[in-house]
């Protein structure tokens, strides 16, 4: 049976939705997540919680978004990090039916060697592809919680559109969950958009944390 927040979001999808995943924002905002041994799965229930953590499965989040209803369009916006592993994931996401945007770190000089300082941001691609595109969804789902996207989102409220926000409570900028119809913490769809699995043996790398494709092993 539905849970009830699945119910709610089902309940307010309307017509043809677009999915637009910020996915540096997305997987910041799922890493720190506490893993509740009652969520372990049987094939890591000999793992100490401490040693696992949360994932975003895309290929669940398609499957459960495409079983709610028709989806338009489903883009994935990332930095390329150019590593062999990285552009493997990117080969699995084509194949699961993602449209990709990606584009090259760009390294600041303010940082360390232990603490680098990279950025790839996507704020007027994805605010660019979300209008050019009004004609081909009803339902507007943006996957970040970057406060520089409350212009957009009233932006397609204003154009009729229903506008639906994931992140996670404590990641999400104030000023998006006023700006959309509805707000929905990703940690409520734990069972439906992501997965349990050991922690990247290099977590300590802060370059190594952002490359999501350590987080789809």
């Amino acid at each position: 049976m539905p849970s009830e927040y699945e119910q709610k979001l089902s309940a307010n999808i309307k017509g043809k939705m677009a999915i637009f995943i910020d996915a540096a924002n997305l997987e910041r905002s799922v890493e720190k997540m506490w893993v509740n041994p009652k969520d372990i799965p049987n094939e890591h229930k000999n793992t100490p919680a401490n040693e696992l953590c949360w994932r975003v499965d895309y290929k669940k989040l398609a499957d459960f978004f495409n079983r709610l209803g028709t989806v338009s369009q489903l883009n994935f916006y990332s930095p390329h990090f150019g590593s062999e592993s990285h552009n493997r994931f990117l080969t699995f996401l084509k194949h699961a039916g993602f449209k990709l945007k990606t584009k090259a770190l760009k390294e600041y000089l303010d940082h360390t060697p232990e603490i680098p300082h990279r950025k790839a941001n996507f704020d007027v691609e994805l605010a660019v592809d979300a209008t050019f595109t009004l004609e081909n969804y009803q339902t507007f789902v943006l996957f970040s919680g970057d406060c520089d996207f409350a212009y957009l989102l009233k932006f397609l409220r204003g154009q009729g559109k229903m506008t639906i926000v994931f992140s996670r409570t404590g990641h999400i900028a104030w000023e998006l969950p006023p700006a959309c119809h509805y707000y929905f913490d990703v940690a409520d769809f734990r069972p439906e958009i992501l997965r349990i699995a050991p922690k990247p043996s290099k977590a300590k790398n802060p370059a190594f944390r952002r490359d999501p494709a350590i987080y789809n092993k």
